[in-house]
Parts: C-alpha cells; structure tokens; sequence
C-alpha cells in the first residue's frame, strides 16, 4: 500500500471512529450574566424542565465542580488561576436538549460544566501532579484511647433519606455555627468534613486506624461567626478542640494530588 493511499484509508477510518463515539454532553442553551447580587450565598438549583441555575457563583467553583472526578476538590489544585476568578461572580441559567439522552443529572452535569466552561469562558486546562502540604488526622494518645466526646455509635442508620416523621433518625456529620455533630460516622467522613474547613484548608487523610462508626459532638471557634458572643468567643481553636475533646490531631505531611494547571480562560462574552 502506498503511501497516499494508507492516509486515505486512515482518514476514513479516522471519520468512523469519530461517528461512533458520542458527543461531548452539553447544554442546549445557557445563559451567562455577572451577577447583580452582592449578598447572596452560592446556590444550586434545578427545574423539572431540565434546566439549572447557578447563583452568585464563582468560575474557580465551577471548574471544581467540572472536573471533580478526576480529583479535582480545592481551589489550591487550580494552577495560574488569573485572580477574577475567585472574585468575579456570576449568575448561569442553562438548559439540557429535549432528547432524554442530554437531559441534567449528577453524572453529566459536570461534563457539560466542562462545555459551558469550553465555550463561554473560553476555559483550556491540562491534569499534572505535584506534591502539595497537608494534614494526617492521627490518635493523640499512644494507647489508642479516643477523647471524651468521641464515643462508639449504636445508632441504627436508615438506609434510605430520612422521612419527616423521624428527623432526629439520620447519620452522618452536620455543622453549625462552632459545633459540628456526628452521629454514626467514621473517622473517614470526619477528615474529608475537616478538609472542607476554612480553619484547616488543606487536604486530611484519616490515619487513625479507627474502623468503627461514631458518635461525637466538637465545639470550637469558628472563623465564620460574623458576632461571636462571650461564649463562642472563649471556645478553643478547632485544632485545640480536635485534640482536647476528640483526642485526635492534625499532623502536617505532603501529598501527591492531581492539579488543573489553567492554560487559558476568558470573562465570558455576553449573551
């Protein structure tokens, strides 16, 4: 086979294979605006007609949201990020097709993000890996020995959500103000709840070696309290709470984790 004829050939396969495979899942129609509100939290919110809309949110939370599943969860794996990026709010509305197979749902709502983000802000991005500073979640005590308010749980977890008849029959970690409260939940959860934390911003691994389900209550000083009382004001820091009442600490270590290295991205143009 010559050489012309090897290309033809391999074009025309090329054009098959491209046939077959499926299109890149993206939204029908999307409106993009900044958003006029300067109070409002991000929200998330969905309509039976296929559409979401996404208020208040910054472009930095997006592409977290995007490419998520490829390890992606904190704005500090986000590499020459420009600055407006964690400044700059916007509000989205944007609408699936009408075949059923493009229609919004969990698994390819980040998958079209990721055409949004493509074609409207112009987003470029390539996965690297580098190492990056951390905690380990570690017993304070050599003996093993939990705080006291880290307990062993009995609680018998629903398997389903919990319904409006039973509201207190729940497990998991829920947090308000400086406390948070765990009611059947292992280690594992508390140190991915705690890498969410403004206080510790870093990633945490559990490396208790605790297997078990638990029930805890932890009290701390949030940095989030716009008015702390005289009460709040005298709690401890959460890295003093986790060791004085959970007997676990946060032990400083590196990590490798993949991260989104920005090559090029753009204010959206306007609708």
């Amino acid at each position: 086979m010559n050489r012309f004829a090897f290309l033809v050939l391999y074009s025309v396969m090329a054009g098959s294979r491209a046939a077959q495979q499926p299109a890149t899942p993206a939204f029908e129609v999307a409106s993009v605006k900044p958003s006029p509100n300067d109070f409002a939290a991000e929200g998330v919110s969905t309509s039976p007609d296929g559409s979401v809309r996404f208020t208040r949110f910054q472009v930095r939370t997006l592409i977290t949201i995007a490419y998520g599943s490829e390890g992606i969860q904190r704005f500090d794996q986000l590499i020459g990020a420009p600055p407006w990026l964690s400044v700059d709010r916007f509000d989205i509305v944007a609408k699936a097709g009408s075949d059923s197979g493009t229609q919004t749902g969990p698994s390819r709502l980040p998958l079209m993000l990721r055409s949004l983000l493509r074609d409207r802000f112009r987003l470029r991005v390539h996965t690297e890996t580098r190492q990056l500073p951390a905690y380990a979640l570690v017993l304070t005590r050599r003996d093993g020995r939990p705080g006291p308010q880290l307990r062993e749980s009995t609680v018998e977890c629903p398997t389903g959500p919990a319904s409006d008849a039973e509201p207190d029959r729940w497990c998991g970690i829920r947090t308000s103000g400086g406390v948070m409260t765990g009611r059947g939940a292992s280690t594992g959860l508390l140190a991915g709840n705690l890498s969410g934390k403004i206080e510790v911003d870093r990633f945490v691994t559990d490396r208790t070696g605790l297997t078990g389900r638990y029930d805890f209550r932890l009290e701390y000083a949030s940095v989030l309290q716009q008015s702390p009382d005289a009460v709040a004001a005298a709690q401890p820091s959460l890295f003093t709470a986790l060791t004085e009442q959970l007997g676990l600490r946060l032990q400083s270590e590196t990590v490798t984790r993949p991260v989104l290295v920005i090559d090029s991205v753009e204010r959206p143009t306007p609708n």
